[in-house]
């Protein structure tokens, strides 16, 4: 399965629902299942500081779940959007049981779909 390292609190706002749209300085073509990856360390904008927690926010370099990437916009309208970035829409959150030790990577990488649970596997 695809995956991408996004840092927290991010990813943990992405997996519990709560952020629906992830900033990308490039569009992509992709739709379909994304497995999120949280990075080792956190982001460090001052808007990171500010986030809302969530129940997976303090975890690092683990798998935390699954999400869809329906679609991906220019200048989205949303408070979570960043001028200038693409606009990469999730849905559908599906967080493990138990997120998963894993290195990440810069960009996409993939993931065997047989160390997920059969439930995330799409």
């Amino acid at each position: 399965m695809k995956a991408l390292t996004i840092r927290q609190p991010w990813a943990g706002l992405i997996i519990d629902g709560l952020k629906f749209l992830e900033n990308r300085a490039r569009a992509t073509q992709y739709r379909g299942p994304l497995l999120i990856h949280a990075g080792l360390l956190p982001h460090t904008s001052p808007a990171a500081e500010w986030a809302p927690r969530s129940r997976h926010t303090d975890e690092y370099g683990v798998l935390l779940g699954t999400v869809e990437l329906i679609e991906c916009f220019e200048n989205y309208p949303s408070s979570w959007a960043v001028p200038g970035m693409s606009h990469w829409i999730l849905a559908d959150p599906r967080p493990l049981r138990r997120p998963i030790p894993w290195r990440g990577s810069l960009g996409w990488f993939d993931v065997p779909d047989r160390i997920l649970p059969r439930r995330q596997r799409r």
